[in-house]
């Protein structure tokens, strides 16, 4: 895939003729999914290349003057995810206050129109210019490439929407998350060293390291899944403070490897959230959290023994 950085001082010359579909894109969830699959549609006919154009940095950060915001899927994860759906263009729009401020007419003339488009596919509520005062409809009033509009994706009578599936993280509904994503909720880090204390407590843990700011899951114990060293494992994961022992204001995001014991510290890591167990509380003695967390592992064990092992591949 290509990745193509386009801004308002300069022209990038693309020479293929394209077939895009433009947004942010956080989650590449189902309603993303059917304006690629619409894409690619149009150009397997038209005979065009496949493209994504969306914006660096996110245009709240810009709009609202904000230093970042926490997504579900970080612009890396997105490139890797959309290449795997067959994209073969990936357009970024270094977007800043100047680029904010166009009005939708010159928003086609110096960003879109200088693409040379074939085709442009947008969601229905797709907004852009000043104000997001270009929608839909204007787009289908230029002629410089034809418009295709995607209606709304529902599920359970409600859009399926970014900010939707940032709820259900936060609430720690990972498999209704998963189910709108099509995918299991994914976050990317290294491992970094711990306090040892889930070692002594015959728990031995890996704690991730984040580079990238992630929707935080609500705090508790899930069933999850680690991939380190190319492979997955079964895994009891904690999202929370460490009430217990060790208390972190920060916050932590820690798993115990079923059936593993090998060092991985400094190794790249995934975390995946599979199921939530319950919320996290503070214990009177390490008995205690050691007999509970004996059940948590029984439940995360029983999850898997349910023919749920698919959730132990990419």
């Amino acid at each position: 895939m290509k990745v193509v950085h386009i801004n308002l001082t300069g022209t990038a010359v693309i020479e293929e003729p394209l077939t895009a579909c433009i947004g942010y894109f956080d989650g590449l969830h189902l309603g993303h999914q059917k304006l690629i699959e619409e894409v690619k549609r149009v150009a397997a006919r038209r005979n065009t290349r496949c493209a994504l154009i969306t914006f660096d940095p996110d245009p709240w950060c810009v709009i609202r003057g904000l230093q970042d915001i926490a997504h579900i899927t970080p612009m890396k994860q997105r490139m890797r995810i959309a290449e795997a759906m067959g994209i073969e263009y990936w357009i970024i729009l270094d977007f800043s206050r100047e680029m904010a401020d166009l009005t939708p007419q010159d928003f086609h003339e110096k960003v879109l129109k200088p693409l040379r488009l074939d085709t442009l596919v947008c969601g229905y509520d797709f907004h852009y210019g000043r104000k997001g005062e270009g929608d839909a409809q204007s787009l289908h009033e230029q002629t410089d490439f034809d418009v295709h509009v995607i209606d709304q994706v529902s599920s359970e009578h409600r859009k399926i929407s970014s900010s939707r599936i940032e709820e259900l993280i936060q609430e720690g509904d990972m498999e209704k998350a998963a189910r709108f994503m099509g995918r299991w909720y994914d976050m990317e880090g290294s491992v970094k060293g711990g306090s040892h204390v889930g070692r002594k407590n015959g728990f031995p843990t890996a704690n991730l390291r984040l580079q990238e700011l992630y929707v935080m899951p609500k705090k508790g114990v899930y069933v999850g899944a680690v991939k380190v060293l190319g492979t997955w494992h079964r895994a009891m994961m904690n999202v929370g403070n460490n009430p217990t022992y060790n208390y972190q204001e920060a916050g932590s995001i820690e798993a115990h490897l079923l059936d593993f014991d090998q060092d991985i510290y400094e190794e790249p890591v995934i975390f995946r959230f599979l199921s939530y167990i319950r919320e996290e509380r503070k214990f009177p003695d390490a008995r205690a959290l050691g007999e509970q967390l004996k059940k948590d592992l029984a439940t995360t064990r029983s999850y898997f023994e349910k023919g749920k092992e698919s959730a132990l591949c990419d």
